[in-house]
């Protein structure tokens, strides 16, 4: 009963204002086109949708003296271009059912897009309707698509596409040239989107806690997700990554963790990173996962690698290879797929005394075609000469069946490893 008074009391307010809405509509649209991507509701535009937006739109409905609408748009929940007494009936359900949604800000196209990354804050829940976001301007030292804001643990940002069913595209104008987007701060979700088109697809720099679920990224010059410059914390989870190294395929990983020791300018404390359920693959060009010196920590789980396309140039000849410490492998499956340029399925290297050390190595099923490779050597699950290493329960196959490679007897045929440990976990 009490919901049916609140319509028929909004209805009546309508009535009040029709004249003057009519009076005021052209202005409203010359205004709104000025207007950039909003939070639903936030008419005050202080980055708030709360009950005062509610009086506002009240007032404003009954034409009393000197309101105005800072952003009209935001008010127009039932979003048929007409404010009336069913779009205040909106808000008010949304406020007192706790349905506000207080810092949504959708968008709909490049520039709307930049401006929320800009202006991004705790909070904030960036959506993207459907289509292709290609961007366009100045690409300060090579940026696209870019924001420095940081989340915090209660209130992460997001950025996310509208549907999921229908992955808003994020582009940029070249393989050869910039990012595709980019993220500096702590705290971000990245989910449902699709990355192509330039140099690198997503750059993770000096941000912690930040989360890429479920994105597609793919055409990408050199590599498709780097997380770089100490940041730590991270998941990348259910995203596809493949065509990559486009342009230069000895930097075409599908995912990059910290920088290279000859690498200057960014920090290399890239630590406790998490790779899980993706598919990597295929025409990833150099390794599907390339996990640095100087870096501790990263998981990559329950992922899938396809080989095909892999170009063996910038000794990229595995799988993943690991540079890093306490790093675990753990549940994934690869898949050589005929790749000449794929030598041994894992490999770990110790290119900074100390490092490329301590890796679990478990539950693992590679398909490697053949019994040695294109050197003529053995096909080894694991080359890892002067770093340690723990194994147990991996899986192996030539042309046919799985088998255990497990067994301390057959060492050398299956693990060219000089400090191997067999667990038992």
């Amino acid at each position: 009963m009490k919901k049916i008074v609140a319509i028929m009391s909004a209805l009546a307010v309508t009535s009040t204002c029709t004249s003057f809405y009519t009076a005021s509509r052209n202005e409203i649209h010359i205004e709104a086109a000025e207007q950039t991507a909003a939070i639903q509701g936030d008419v005050n535009a202080d980055g708030t949708f709360d009950i005062a937006d509610a009086v506002l739109l009240q007032k404003w409905l009954l034409a009393m003296p000197d309101v105005k609408l800072v952003n009209w748009k935001a008010a127009d929940l039932c979003e048929d271009d007409a404010l009336n007494g069913f779009d205040l009936c909106v808000m008010k359900h949304r406020l007192t059912s706790g349905e506000a949604e207080t810092h949504q800000v959708y968008v709909k196209n490049t520039e709307e897009l930049k401006n929320a990354l800009e202006s991004a804050r705790a909070g904030d829940e960036i959506i993207l309707a459907a289509g292709e976001y290609v961007y366009s301007g100045a690409t300060p030292k090579g940026y696209m698509f870019t924001s420095s804001a940081d989340g915090t643990e209660e209130e992460p940002i997001r950025i996310h596409s509208e549907d999921p069913e229908n992955l808003a595209i994020l582009s940029g104008s070249s393989t050869a040239e910039n990012y595709v987007l980019s993220v500096s701060g702590d705290w971000w979700e990245i989910r449902d989107l699709k990355i192509t088109n330039a140099q690198k697809g997503i750059m993770i720099d000096n941000s912690n806690h930040t989360k890429i679920v479920n994105c597609e990224v793919y055409q990408i010059g050199s590599e498709g997700i780097h997380l770089r410059d100490n940041s730590s914390y991270c998941l990348i989870e259910d995203c596809s990554v493949h065509d990559t190294g486009v342009v230069s395929p000895g930097y075409g990983e599908a995912v990059y963790v910290g920088s290279a020791y000859s690498t200057t300018g960014y920090g290399y404390d890239c630590h406790y990173n998490t790779i899980r359920n993706c598919k990597l693959g295929p025409n990833v060009a150099a390794e599907h996962v390339d996990i640095k010196e100087y870096t501790i920590g990263t998981i990559v789980e329950n992922c899938t690698f396809d080989g095909t396309g892999m170009s063996g140039e910038n000794s990229a000849k595995s799988f993943i290879n690991v540079k890093g410490n306490d790093c675990i492998i753990r549940n994934n499956i690869g898949y050589r797929n005929g790749c000449m340029a794929i030598q041994r399925a894992f490999e770990q290297n110790n290119v900074v005394e100390g490092w490329g050390q301590n890796a679990q190595v478990y539950g693992n099923k590679v398909y490697m075609d053949t019994t040695t490779n294109t050197w003529g050597k053995k096909m080894y699950f694991l080359n890892a000469w002067d770093c340690s290493a723990t194994v147990w329960d991996n899986f192996m196959a030539y042309d046919g069946e799985l088998f255990s490679v497990d067994h301390e007897d057959d060492h050398w045929d299956y693990y060219n490893c000089n400090l191997l440990t067999y667990g038992d976990k």
